[in-house]
């Protein structure tokens, strides 16, 4: 996945997570990595919070992990460990899609194979809320969009959904 870094005034920066177990930062101008953190696991989604450089990852060990990207490395080539905290895995299969609330900068809501989405305040280790995303057993949720006042989901079943939200 990618996501566009606006820590600064114009967008020249890209944030990309990869099935090599990094996310890196590009400066698009330069054509360059300028920096790259390194975790254990596949990156399968990314989305950048609206105010910040943090960063939220899905990946298929069910887990969902937050990235500060503001770690920095030495050099002209910026690179370090990651600098992460690992959410409690709640969903039970490979999580599909992350994406922030276009809103709030602590509330985030991700999809998964499980066929459930959920809601989670970045201050908590638990999901503040769960629903069921899909209408049969064993479909699975695969993206997810903020709307105003509502979550759409989609899924294996071909049928996009919404849930009301007041965040």
């Amino acid at each position: 996945g990618m996501s566009w870094s606006s820590s600064d005034a114009s967008p020249s920066k890209l944030i990309t997570g990869s099935w090599d177990h990094s996310l890196k930062v590009w400066d698009i101008e330069r054509a360059d990595c300028i920096l790259a953190l390194n975790g254990s696991r596949v990156v399968t989604a990314i989305s950048r919070s609206f105010n910040s450089d943090v960063v939220a990852t899905a990946h298929p060990d069910c887990a969902v992990r937050l990235w500060d990207m503001r770690t920095n490395g030495v050099g002209d080539k910026q690179s370090s460990q990651i600098s992460d905290r690992t959410l409690r895995q709640s969903h039970k299969s490979w999580v599909s899609d992350v994406k922030w609330s276009p809103t709030d900068p602590f509330v985030m809501a991700t999809t998964g194979h499980d066929g459930t989405l959920k809601v989670w305040d970045i201050r908590s280790s638990l999901p503040l809320h769960t629903v069921r995303a899909v209408s049969k057993k064993g479909e699975k949720a695969l993206c997810l969009a903020f709307g105003d006042g509502i979550i759409y989901s989609g899924g294996s079943d071909c049928v996009v959904k919404q849930f009301a939200c007041k965040i």
